[in-house]
């Protein structure tokens, strides 16, 4: 299966419209899971005694504001229902880079600087900070590249289930910040899923205004 089938999934469109293109991009997963012969949602467990694998990268210096995020404006939502699961495994986040770098790259998406914060290995989360600068600055606009973003990070693991949460910045050509978003990974699921819509994927982001 070619990487342009997978871009095919991405183009940007009002959040209502993505559920075409996110069945694309499932449809990408399934052909590569039959390739390699997992199943969906498998966790791929490490050896408690092998090393940690290492993937950290990053271009710049994040802003300060990125490490002590606080939600704006929107009350704390339940999490999507899940059923009983074993414990999330301590594997640090794993990413196809240079494949992420090119799918940004092909939807326009100009992204500063992105790292990796491997939260389970010290029974935290797993998150992805990003710096982005959108297309405009409405809320609509960064709220709708926000989706986009998340969608190509969760598409490029390299192993099922390594993301907790994905968080960005979007800030203007000085490196202003003009607003934060973060995302847990399970409402995206449930999203992907229809068991909630893009209203009620939206009243789950966390925001900030600056």
């Amino acid at each position: 299966m070619s990487l342009s089938f997978l871009l095919l999934g991405c183009t940007l469109h009002a959040p209502e419209d993505y559920y075409y293109e996110f069945a694309l991009m499932e449809g990408w997963g399934k052909t590569n899971r039959q390739k390699t012969g997992r199943q969906l949602h498998e966790v791929i467990r490490h050896p408690e005694n092998s090393e940690p694998l290492v993937i950290a990268f990053e271009v710049g210096k994040p802003p300060a504001a990125l490490l002590g995020f606080i939600p704006y404006d929107v009350p704390d939502l339940p999490e999507v229902d899940q059923p009983p699961t074993i414990a999330t495994p301590k594997v640090p986040i794993s990413l196809r880079q240079e494949v992420l770098q090119q799918l940004f790259n092909e939807k326009q998406i100009q992204v500063v600087h992105w790292r990796l914060r491997n939260g389970r290995l010290r029974d935290d989360q797993n998150v992805v900070l990003l710096n982005f600068i959108p297309r405009a600055f409405s809320e609509r606009v960064i709220k709708e590249e926000f989706l986009m973003i998340f969608a190509l990070v969760h598409a490029v693991q390299t192993e099922a289930d390594t993301i907790d949460v994905i968080r960005v910045m979007a800030e203007d050509e000085n490196g202003t910040p003009q607003m934060s978003l973060e995302a847990q990974v399970v409402n995206y699921t449930a999203y992907l899923q229809g068991k909630i819509d893009g209203q009620q994927w939206e009243q789950r982001l966390r925001l900030q205004r600056f």
